[in-house]
């Protein structure tokens, strides 16, 4: 005759076995799925590196040709110039 904790334990390591596989499949799947990213991921890195490099090269020649102050400021490269603050009036 089978003692009822020996089933017990039995029926929890089925469970936990099951668990434990569903844990490594999950895993793996977010693991591939982060694999295949990474290249887009790179790839945007790279792109918004060279988006910064370009608005930096731009600043630099808005210094020596402010008319393209317009252009970085429609962008928001460049902020614009705040309105100069008035004073309240006095009494």
């Amino acid at each position: 005759m089978r003692s009822p904790l020996i089933t017990v334990l039995m029926v929890s390591a089925g469970v936990l076995t099951a668990v434990v596989l569903f844990l490594a499949i999950v895993f793996e799947v977010h693991f591939r799925q982060m694999r295949n990213l990474q290249p887009q991921i790179i790839n945007a890195q790279n792109n918004q590196s060279f988006v910064n490099a370009l608005a930096n090269d731009a600043l630099e020649y808005s210094k020596h040709n402010p008319s393209i102050d317009p252009i970085l400021q429609a962008v928001g490269v460049k902020p614009t110039k705040p309105a100069p603050a008035t004073k309240p009036a006095g009494k």
